[in-house]
């Protein structure tokens, strides 16, 4: 039974991408005052992003937005936005997009976060990024059904992001970040739960080299 609503959830992310794909080729082109931003986004959000967007400058030749939406599932996910006509390729934009409430927290609001926090998330996010500039176009459906159907494969993932978010200067926010998420009574239980087991640990932040990549461990799906 569990193995059957992972497979849904590869589903629903190629979906997702395909939606996206499909947008991106029949909308105009992304803005050129890129990141650009969504209509009435909080300033607290927009100034800690682009704190930490400036450390990201390999992202900078890319059309980029942040978007603040209802998502489901998460609280940030980092996507990129995909032509279907370039799918063999490497072109592409990218697209954060943000819950206005942080998940399974009540009413938590994302803007209402410290500013800390939020540039750890933020770092951690364009972190997911980084790593998907290691696949193609077609690459990347390879990259989401294996991130659904394989514990492992997610959980090396989000190290990794937490590892290039390190390498980007970024480790005391990402720990800050940690701590608040993990210590902070307004979030779930089962929430926190999700964290401890797919993300980096605090220990595990406060020791990972921030020069060089870590070694990974070998994937099985």
């Amino acid at each position: 039974m569990r193995h059957k609503y992972k497979v849904i959830s590869g589903v629903l992310f190629l979906t997702v991408l395909a939606g996206l794909s499909f947008k991106s080729d029949n909308s105009a082109s992304v803005p050129t005052n890129s990141p650009a931003f969504s209509e009435g986004i909080n300033t607290n959000i927009r100034k800690a992003f682009l704190e930490v967007w400036q450390q990201y400058k390999s992202l900078h030749s890319y059309g980029f937005e942040v978007v603040q939406e209802q998502l489901s599932a998460s609280t940030m996910q980092a996507q990129p936005v995909i032509d279907f006509h370039n799918l063999f390729g490497k072109k592409r934009g990218y697209r954060l997009s943000l819950s206005e409430k942080v998940l399974d927290s009540g009413d938590l609001i994302v803007g209402d976060l410290p500013e800390e926090v939020l540039k750890g998330w933020f770092a951690h996010e364009l972190g997911h990024m980084i790593d998907y500039e290691n696949h193609s176009n077609a690459g990347m459906i390879v990259y989401g059904i294996r991130y659904s159907l394989s514990d492992r494969y997610k959980r090396e993932r989000e190290h990794e992001a937490d590892s290039i978010a390190i390498r980007h200067g970024f480790r005391e926010e990402i720990i800050v970040a940690k701590k608040y998420l993990l210590e902070n009574d307004f979030i779930s239980p089962a929430y926190q739960s999700q964290i401890s087991k797919y993300y980096m640990s605090i220990r595990g932040a406060e020791l990972c080299p921030d020069g060089i990549a870590p070694v990974l461990p070998k994937v099985e799906i």
